[in-house]
């Protein structure tokens, strides 16, 4: 009995001080980050061709998985360009595929519109849906070109999908943008009627 009143009365102040600390240090506030949403349906899209005027750039983002964007037929490189309406932090993109698929193609990410970075690169395209994920492109204008065509056909999308987060629904002092990173996995500056 004696043995624990001791014992007591050495773990008492101890606690007390470590009441104290937790009383006098600062209590941190977590900002959770703003949940993704989709950014590009309904944008303005600027494209290199289409194969006709049935087959618009606009069709890629209206929503609608019957109706696409086609490029002239036979030559690379093609691209489509959306305004995502304000600078935004794109994390994913999903491209849905007619018959007439890329094989090699990139993503791009401006502030301008005119001197892009590409966010990724993808060289083994098989057609289908492509969900490409992880993404940290930053700029307001996104853009895909294809470089190489998987058929003798033009390139041709149901629909392009960005999802991310706009500069104003971030917390403040959230670039959206992990530390370190500039925000594209690969870098190169491209006039828009250059692609290549």
């Amino acid at each position: 009995m004696e043995r624990d009143v001791h014992s007591l009365r050495r773990t008492l102040p101890l606690l007390a001080v470590a009441t104290a600390a937790a009383l006098v240090l600062p209590s941190t506030t977590t900002v959770s980050a703003a949940a993704d949403v989709l950014l590009s349906q309904g944008r303005t899209v600027d494209t290199s061709t289409v194969e006709s005027g049935s087959y618009p750039g606009g069709n890629a983002v209206d929503g609608n998985l019957k109706t696409r964007w086609a490029s002239v037929e036979g030559a690379d490189p093609q691209w489509l360009r959306v305004d995502l309406g304000e600078t935004s932090t794109v994390h994913r993109v999903v491209l849905d595929w007619e018959a007439a698929y890329a094989k090699k193609y990139r993503l791009e990410i401006s502030d301008d519109g005119v001197n892009f970075t590409t966010v990724t690169t993808v060289t083994d395209g098989n057609g289908g849906t492509d969900d490409l994920t992880g993404l940290s492109g930053h700029g307001r204008y996104l853009r895909l070109v294809g470089t190489t065509r998987a058929t003798s056909y033009g390139y041709s999308l149901w629909e392009i999908q960005a999802f991310g987060t706009t500069d104003s629904t971030q917390p403040p002092g959230d670039t959206g943008t992990p530390s370190g990173s500039t925000g594209a996995t690969t870098s190169s500056r491209v006039a828009v009627g250059s692609v290549g």
